[in-house]
């Protein structure tokens, strides 16, 4: 008989979302919370960021607290500032409170992204303070755990500087936790995508 010309086809195994449940385990990790917990969670309007701001939302709300969204809009492209506004109404439209954040004064001539990125953070820091929030969400991924292992690898760095990032950094007036470190960006995609929510591709990420 004759070798069948039929190539077979390969079953395309998708990402799983992330559940309600499986978000509980990953933050029940920093526990204890207050009864009724407030949670600052910062969002970009990428994937990752949108992901961790709907489902830390439903696991405040199962808890009777919420979850409030913080963009830092730095100035530094064209279009952030609608981009920022573009993602609180998404937010807002999923009874998310957001409010944005913009860095102002001047910008470094080099090292433009380490300035961003402590720029976001005391933002962050200062908000979370003067509302009296003790918990901000960021949301690294695994990619993101990997990449800063390579760069530090890159830059020479010690044992020390290799360990990566930390799931969560104590400060003097809040925790920030990182509930997605060891989770692939394609569960946040797939999880976004199971709910209907768009999200928006930074070109600075590439």
């Amino acid at each position: 008989m004759a070798p069948s010309s039929t190539t077979p086809h390969r079953k395309v195994v998708r990402a799983k979302a992330l559940g309600s449940k499986d978000f509980a385990a990953l933050i029940g990790a920093f526990a204890p919370f207050e009864p009724s917990p407030t949670v600052a969670v910062g969002v970009s309007g990428g994937a990752d960021s949108m992901a961790l701001a709907i489902l830390a939302a439903d696991w405040a709300k199962r808890r009777k607290g919420r979850a409030i969204a913080l963009t830092v809009d730095h100035g530094l492209r064209t279009g952030s500032a609608e981009e920022a506004r573009h993602t609180g109404r998404w937010l807002r439209a999923r009874g998310i409170a957001h409010h944005i954040l913009t860095w102002r004064g001047p910008k470094p001539a080099t090292g433009i992204q380490a300035a961003a990125r402590a720029a976001r953070y005391r933002l962050l820091d200062e908000w979370c303070r003067r509302h009296g929030v003790l918990h901000l969400l960021v949301a690294h991924t695994i990619e993101d755990q990997a990449e800063t292992f390579l760069l530090r690898l890159a830059r020479g760095s010690g044992a020390d500087g290799l360990a990566g990032m930390p799931s969560i950094v104590e400060r003097p007036d809040l925790r920030l936790l990182r509930p997605l470190l060891g989770i692939p960006k394609k569960r946040l995609v797939a999880t976004l995508e199971a709910r209907g929510q768009d999200w928006i591709e930074d070109p600075s990420n590439r």
